[in-house]
């Protein structure tokens, strides 16, 4: 039956598939037909175009010689000659006569001669240049006369009886007009018509698909056949010049050239076209022969399923017991299986290898010769085991329930009717875990205690340092006042320097104490009423002579009362003077710093500095507000600093619940955005003094409700 049924449908199929290439074979040939027939016609219209052109530029050469005022510019008698001229021409859009000059003298357009030089056009170079006296045909190009439309110039030398130069005779063709005859066919859905010149340049091409024309792109196909041949019809992929060569539609090509001047014709038909009735007929006999196929294949597999399906069954039976059992052997980790009264069913190769024993050696044994206590205990716990040795080590002990048939159970956890009850006991061994998890807390333990030593270290060397810098500034400011006697110049400069590098290492002295509170969580906020504008006002005085050294102009916008803010007000400064000091260093002579204040939508108060700086680099953008970070290397440093006045400033404004943001472009200038939340803005003075407040254990909140007057 097998063996009857097939060779019935290589019959049929057979006897439908040749019908099918017979069909296929005949479409092509139509398809041939019909591109053939396109290049004809545009042939025939080209010629018959292109010989009268030429001979009416022949006549108008003759009139304009016979005419008194033919050579003369802008002759009203010749202009109107040169109209009736083109009004009998269907295909001409404007006649043109050109000087020897390379000037217009006369054309039949209404508009007014042009008054540019049309030596450097190719309608007159060639004619003018050429040797002999044949029509000349150029590219196509824009037309004066109809805006916005394409015409085609054939020009003719104007020569004179004794031989000499007198100019050139151009008839603007519409090339729309030399397709007329084709605008019936059905080009735009099926093929394209291409008239193009001997150099490829393309003069029309139906349908439309380009604003102008452009060149025909190497076909080496078609102009092989030119150049054996002056008509050929061939297969080939039409070339698209937007996805390279060998990417065009397969497509059927007819392609002519014209005698006698110098035209070329390409006629396409994509294959898909011209096969597309073949294709519907082709799908029709397809789904006859493949029902009658289907029909035969399913009463002879009907039969032969049935002798195969068992056979089926118990290999793929064989072949998932196989699989599951490699799936067991190959976990890492080791894995029991156990009944109900706790006697092991089976152990895999990691279990095997865990323990030290083997499989058949523990299979009925009790659960409890590898886990001691189990009983009782629930799923996903630690627990202890025991090797065949005797050794004990931690385990992590998972078990679930395992359903030997597809059948649903009764109620959770109950088996069905009949099916017995076994477990899946996952085990893992936690020696090295608990190893890991016992370094990691001694490292973590060192690791808090080296950094409160750390904190605790900066904390008193800065108060051991700030005592004799306050001296040694105070001294100096003593010496400077010349309150001991007077001294020259050589004297003043020297205390100067003692007094401005004691004032620089003791702002270090406290930036390094202000870090070292905060990183340690025991900095102590002071909260109390702050006028925004008049902080704002007191940092100015602070960096404004550095400013004025530097040549940095700074525009206050907050020069009246905008808000009053509950803050701590030295820290709250210390922001505002270090934004300030910042934008000051980085912004170079000539540039500008602009303060902005104000409240927000949601309540909340924002302060910005801007600066036209030298800006921040993206890269560094992640680090901006860590702790000892520039972003100039040693190496190439060019501005002082620490690199903790951002980070310090963070952090107070952390404290706050605020936040503190940066905008910048680098070469154009950086924006430091301090934000407060609402509940930092006052309506009016507080009018009361408020404790400060420590932080200390990471447990500062961002403050009671100041306009109510509460605090924590």
């Amino acid at each position: 039956m097998t063996a009857s049924g097939l060779a019935f449908i290589l019959v049929v199929n057979a006897l439908i598939g040749y019908g099918i290439l017979q069909g296929r074979r005949e479409a092509l040939d139509a398809g041939e037909r019909a591109t053939r027939d396109l290049a004809r016609m545009l042939e025939s219209q080209t010629l018959r175009t292109t010989f009268a052109v030429d001979q009416m530029l022949r006549d108008l050469s003759f009139a304009l010689d016979t005419y008194p005022d033919g050579a003369r510019r802008d002759s009203p008698a010749t202009r109107d000659h040169l109209r009736k001229r083109r009004e009998s021409f269907a295909e001409l859009a404007d006649l043109l006569v050109v000087g020897s000059d390379g000037f217009a003298l006369n054309h039949s357009a209404e508009a007014p001669l042009p008054t540019v030089a049309l030596s450097d056009r190719a309608y007159f170079t060639g004619p003018r240049d050429g040797a002999g006296q044949d029509l000349f045909v150029g590219a196509a190009i824009s037309s004066r006369v109809k805006t916005g439309t394409r015409v085609i110039p054939f020009s003719r030398r104007w020569t004179a009886r004794d031989g000499g130069f007198r100019g050139v005779l151009v008839a603007m063709v519409d090339p729309t007009r030399l397709a007329a005859p084709l605008e019936s066919r059905d080009i735009d859905r099926k093929g394209t018509v291409v008239l193009a010149l001997t150099d490829g340049t393309i003069l029309l091409e139906l349908p439309h698909d380009r604003n102008e024309p452009g060149r025909l792109t190497e076909w080496p196909a078609v102009w092989g056949a030119l150049a054996e041949r002056d008509e050929a019809t061939l297969r080939d992929r039409v070339p698209d010049s937007s996805h390279g060569p060998g990417s065009g539609t397969d497509s059927l090509v007819s392609v002519r050239r014209v005698q006698g001047y110098p035209f070329v014709i390409v006629a396409t038909l994509p294959v898909d076209a011209a096969l597309a009735e073949w294709r519907r007929d082709t799908a029709a006999w397809a789904a006859i022969g493949m029902a009658m196929t289907i029909a035969i294949v399913l009463l002879t597999a009907f039969v032969v399923r049935q002798h195969a399906r068992r056979e089926e069954d118990q290999a793929r039976l064989a072949r998932a017991s196989r699989r599951i059992r490699g799936i067991l052997d190959s976990m890492l980790d080791a894995v029991v299986t156990f009944d109900v009264a706790g006697r092991i069913a089976s152990l895999n190769r990691a279990a095997e290898t865990m323990f030290g024993v083997a499989e058949r050696e523990m299979i009925g044994r009790p659960i409890e010769a590898l886990i001691p206590g189990l009983r009782g205990v629930a799923s996903d716990s630690d627990l202890t085991a025991l090797r065949r040795d005797g050794h004990a080590f931690p385990i992590g002990f998972t078990v679930s329930d395992l359903r030997l048939s597809g059948q649903p159970r009764a109620k959770a956890g109950a088996p069905p009717p009949g099916e017995p009850r076994i477990h899946v006991g996952v085990i893992r061994d936690m020696t090295r875990r608990k190893q890991q998890e016992a370094e990691l807390i001694a490292s973590k333990t060192q690791a808090e205690l080296a950094n409160r030593a750390k904190s605790e270290f900066l904390a008193n060397m800065s108060h051991e340092l700030r005592t004799p810098l306050n001296a040694i500034i105070g001294f100096a400011e003593v010496l400077d006042s010349e309150f001991f006697g007077a001294m020259n110049e050589r004297q003043k400069s020297c205390v100067a320097d003692i007094h401005d590098s004691g004032r620089h290492l003791l702002e270090i002295v406290n930036a390094v104490l202000d870090m070292s509170k905060l990183d340690s969580g025991r900095f102590t906020l002071c909260e109390e009423a702050v006028e925004a504008h008049e902080a704002v006002a007191q940092c100015l005085m602070m960096v404004r002579d550095r400013a004025a050294a530097a040549g940095v102009a700074i525009d206050n916008e907050v020069m009246e009362a905008t808000a009053t803010l509950w803050v701590d007000r030295r820290a709250f400064k210390q922001v505002i003077l270090n934004l300030l000091s910042n934008a000051v260093k980085f912004t170079p002579g000539g540039g500008r710093i602009t303060i902005t204040a104000g409240t927000e939508g949601d309540g909340g108060f924002a302060l910005t500095v801007a600066d036209t700086g030298i800006g921040i680099p993206p890269t560094f953008m992640a680090d901006l507000f860590q702790p000892f970070r520039q972003a100039e290397n040693a190496a190439n440093r060019r501005f002082d600093g620490t690199g903790l006045g951002l980070s310090i400033s963070k952090n107070f404004i952390d404290l706050h619940g605020g936040t503190l943001t940066c905008r910048s472009v680098p070469g154009t200038g950086t924006a430091m955005t301090v934000r407060l939340p609402a509940e930092r803005v006052i309506d009016g003075p507080a009018g009361m003094d408020a404790p400060c407040r420590s932080n200390e254990l990471g447990l500062l909140s961002a403050g009671g409700s100041p306009r109510t007057g509460g605090t924590d």
